[in-house]
């Protein structure tokens, strides 16, 4: 008697009651004609995407400003608690200017979540857009990120009002930290920008 197994039917396209069904993503508008210029709902979702990025950058650059700044106002605070001189105010009135060009900012981001509200109302078909996110997950992902920043301008707003009157260096390096390590926009945040900048072909995935 034989007793040796029989070998197992690897072959792919024999083994059809295997359990497994491919799963086929629908296709998105955006899919369709990747060589030709987008339009509708694709080109707006497109468009919103990079100007939230666009927008973060320009955050970016004041922000890097700012900290400079309040760097060197801690620096004077430090030295002298009860420091009211000219070079402080000179620098308040510079960080002013900076928390003023973030308020813009701020709107700008406001402005990129309303839109993107309304084009996931309009659009009521759930297939997505591009790759695998439809309107309405895009539109959250965009309000998620934007509201981070709009989190981060209230604390901007504490240290200016703040910073000028710490009472020790440790109160003066503080309210410096708490421009410079901006705690609400943490790496989850940045994951999901990187994720809409994937997922609208503004960035390769790599």
């Amino acid at each position: 008697m034989n007793d040796t197994p029989k070998k197992n039917n690897t072959n792919p396209k024999e083994n059809k009651n295997s359990g497994f069904s491919p799963i086929i993503l629908p296709q998105s508008p955006a899919a369709g004609s990747p060589q030709k210029n987008l339009t509708g709902p694709p080109r707006i979702a497109k468009d919103i995407v990079a100007n939230l990025y666009n927008n973060i950058q320009h955050w970016n650059d004041d922000h890097i400003k700012g900290a400079q700044i309040v760097k060197q106002i801690a620096v004077l605070k430090s030295n002298d608690p009860k420091n009211y001189s000219l070079p402080l105010e000179a620098y308040i009135n510079d960080l002013y200017n900076v928390f003023q060009s973030l308020i813009n900012h701020v709107k700008c981001f406001e402005t990129l979540i309303a839109q993107i509200a309304a084009l996931a109302k309009l659009q009521k078909k759930t297939e997505p857009l591009f790759v695998s996110l439809d309107a309405i997950s895009i539109a959250n992902l965009v309000e998620t990120v934007a509201n981070a920043y709009r989190e981060e301008i209230k604390i901007k707003n504490v240290v200016l009002e703040n910073i000028a009157h710490s009472k020790n260096r440790d109160e003066a390096m503080f309210f410096a930290a708490c421009w410079t390590f901006q705690t609400h926009i943490t790496s989850i945040i940045n994951l999901k920008l990187e994720a809409l900048l994937v997922e609208m072909g503004h960035r390769n995935l790599t």
